[in-house]
Parts: C-alpha cells; structure tokens; sequence
C-alpha cells in the first residue's frame, strides 16, 4: 500500500489523523467538505519530522477563501530532499448543500523529483468528500482520493500516489470531550481503524491522544489558542520506526 507522505496539522496528526468528520482548515488535508464551516480568510503551515530524519520530513502551507456560500482553498505540500523530492498541490471546493450537507472536491497536482534519473514526472488526481450533520454535536464524514489509482512510470517500475476511501463520525461527547473515529481501506484488503479523542482542559488549551493500526500507532498533542492564531504540537509513535514530531499554525484574519 502507498502510504500518504503529505501530512495534514498537528491537530490532525494528534488524533491519528481520524478527520473524516472534522471541519477546519486543515480539512484541505483530510475532507475537503469540512471546509464548507469556514467564515474567516485563513492561512496556516505545518512542519513534520519523520521518524526524527530530515530527509522524510514534510512541509505544507494553506490559503482557505470564503467567497458568499461556497469556500475556496489552495495548499502545497512537500515531502524530502535530494535526491528523491515529492510535491503536492491541491486546489479545493466546498459548500453547504443544504443546511445538514457539506460537499467538497479537490484537484490534485504532483511532482515527483528524480535526481537520478535527472528528470522530473508530473501526475494529477482528485478528491471528493461529503459531511452529513446529523446534530450540532454528531457528524458523519466520507471521503475518496485517487479511485483510479494515480502513478507515474518509472524505469524501475510504475510509482503510485495513495488511494484510498474513509468513513468516519466526530462525535462532541460535553462541552469538554470531542471523539472522532474513522475507518480507511485503500480499495484492496486493508483496513485501518484510526480514534482520536480531545479534551478541553481550559478555555483554548487541548490535550490529544489516538490511536491506530495496523501497523499500531499512537499519538499525542496539545494545542492552544491566543486570538485568532492557534498553535499545534503532535508527535506520532510508529511500533518499528519510533516518533514523528510535528508543528503546526493556523491564523484567522
């Protein structure tokens, strides 16, 4: 299975990236229907450091638009160095359909440098994810990427972008827990089951934690909020390959 390098915010990181039902900005990065929530013009950033080498980290940036009714987005991800670079960027579409229903689509372009080959390939894919607002404090999400399976042919073989399809829920438990779970399947047989659970300690301070497997990980965060800047620390614990620290901003204008 071709494992997803393009990571989303440390928030999502935290909660083992089971966002399917979640609505932010960092939604450009999980479901793009949870865009539609957004009212504020909003830019963010992430960096993560995989398994503690610089040459697996990831870096992403965000720009989320309201413009009336619909939200638009435009994000960039980058993932290593020389001599093997993967790029991603991705134009995005949401709106309420109705009051209950979210849709998003996202366009999908990526670069995958090859410094051996001396050359550059380019592919393009897509995104489509919807949100169904049972209540106020109930959401249930799904979201596909890539079904016709994206690649790019190489000497070596055929390279190939993840492609996969979630369903999950986010389920806010009081006014100080929120639960969300998710189940992803990359259209052959495996499956993972991701939960992440947020608690509100004070008013803008959160501890994270979830779960996920196989393989089995767990992670962990905290985030805070100051005005309309908001600040995420995750870290990622993988069972054979250690920890995944990672950052993240978002600020609201």
């Amino acid at each position: 299975m071709a494992q997803d390098v393009f990571v989303s915010g440390s928030r999502y990181q935290a909660l083992s990236d089971a966002s399917v039902g979640l609505s932010d900005c960092w939604s450009v990065f999980g479901n793009q229907a949870g865009l539609a929530g957004i009212q504020r013009p909003t830019v963010g950033g992430s960096f993560q450091n995989r398994f503690l080498v610089n040459e697996l980290s990831t870096r992403s940036g965000l720009i989320v638009y309201p413009i009336q009714s619909s939200v638009f987005a435009f994000s960039l991800s980058q993932f290593g160095q020389i001599p093997f670079r993967q790029g991603k960027y991705g134009l995005a579409f949401a709106r309420k359909v109705t009051p209950k229903l979210n849709f998003g689509l996202q366009f999908n372009g990526y670069r995958l440098f090859l410094s051996e080959e001396n050359r550059s390939v380019s592919s393009f894919g897509a995104e489509l994810g919807a949100q169904y607002l049972f209540t106020d404090r109930f959401v249930v999400g799904f979201h596909v990427m890539n079904p016709y399976r994206t690649g790019v042919k190489l000497s070596s073989g055929t390279f190939r972008y993840p492609s996969r399809i979630n369903i999950g829920s986010f389920y806010r438990l009081s006014d100080l827990f929120n639960l969300t779970t998710e189940l992803e399947n990359d259209f052959e047989d495996h499956f993972i089951m991701k939960t992440g659970i947020e608690y509100c300690i004070l008013e803008k301070l959160f501890l994270r934690a979830g779960v996920a497997g196989k393989p089995y990980q767990l992670s962990g965060g905290i985030g805070f909020q100051v005005k309309r800047l908001t600040l995420d620390l995750a870290t990622v614990y993988n069972q054979y390959l250690g920890n995944s620290p990672s950052v993240s901003f978002q600020y609201q204008f």
